[in-house]
């Protein structure tokens, strides 16, 4: 466990190194915010001053750090259920910081990932599927919470670099799926977009639960040309979020320290990065590194339509 103080102080020594244009990679600064051989002390007051001067840092600096890399982007928010609302809303704010575009705010409610409701959203899954004829793209194969996830994505995400309209298909999902206490949309609907954040909600420490949160993940995962999840320090230490990333979550993207305006700087950085077609592990519990950050010119993702001229 790295200590308190570790931790800020590396992110910040992080965010100074990206604001005069050091590049991340696989130079020393990678391993920044990952000593396993330190100890944890209790947090001091000397220590939230360094973490009240990493988050102002950080927001300081978070203008620069973004360039205008998701100037106009089209951005869906999924909070699920038990997620804190000061985290949600700081990742929004540092998403229209950033020059990104809400096209919508979703609400995943506790229905949705429960393993007490299985076989209710297994049965919603099935019955959606085969009155709008989904098949070919919801498999009757996958498993209950990875179908459910395709089919939310089916009416919120997209894998088009521009999205899509809004439809008749998308809005029947949306009903059936808050008749069912699933999920609260927005009550006017709106398009389709190519990117989705996630953010964690209340920790469930049950195999079961994980199972069915990887399939949620992971069927939105699909429908969408990026995801970002976004969760607590300690639910990517030994949490949830940590248990999600032991599983195949294909090209998803996640990053912990969402409470910490560090953390919420990094979710920005890290669609940035997912949308330049890199997906990996952030934050101070991440296998990828504290910060996620792309080198100018080195992007493979995506068409030359979608990147030139902007």
């Amino acid at each position: 466990m790295i200590s308190f103080r570790h931790h800020v102080a590396s992110l910040v020594a992080v965010f100074a190194a990206l604001a005069v244009g050091v590049v991340l990679g696989g130079g020393p600064l990678s391993e920044l915010g990952r000593d396993d051989a330190a100890p944890a002390p209790q947090q001091t007051a000397d220590e939230s001053a360094h973490a009240t001067y990493g988050d102002e840092f950080a927001e300081a600096s978070a203008s620069t750090l973004y360039g205008d890399r998701l100037s106009g982007q089209q951005v869906a928010v999924l909070s699920l259920a038990g997620a804190d609302t000061a985290v949600v809303d700081g990742v929004v704010t540092q998403l229209e910081a950033a020059g990104a575009q809400i096209a919508g705010r979703y609400e995943g409610r506790t229905n949705l990932t429960s393993p007490d409701q299985q076989g209710m959203v297994d049965s919603l899954a099935t019955q959606l599927t085969e009155d709008l004829d989904l098949g070919d793209a919801v498999p009757s194969d996958l498993a209950s919470h990875e179908r459910i996830g395709r089919l939310l994505g089916r009416a919120v995400v997209s894998t088009e670099p521009e999205g899509e309209a809004a439809d008749t298909t998308s809005g029947t999902i949306l009903d059936v799926m808050e008749t069912g206490e699933l999920v609260t949309a927005p009550t006017e609907r709106v398009g389709r977009v190519p990117f989705l954040v996630v953010v964690m909600g209340e920790e469930r420490d049950d195999a079961t639960a994980t199972a069915l949160l990887t399939g949620l993940v992971s069927g939105l995962g699909s429908s969408a040309l990026g995801e970002v999840v976004v969760g607590t320090t300690d639910s990517g230490d030994d949490g949830d979020l940590a248990r999600l990333r032991a599983e195949d979550l294909g090209d998803v993207a996640t990053v912990d320290g969402g409470e910490t305006v560090v953390g919420q700087v990094s979710a920005v950085l890290g669609l940035a990065a997912v949308r330049d077609g890199v997906a990996g592990a952030w934050g101070a519990f991440g296998t990828d590194g504290a910060v996620p950050v792309v080198a100018s010119g080195t992007s493979d993702a995506g068409s030359d339509d979608e990147t030139d001229g902007e």
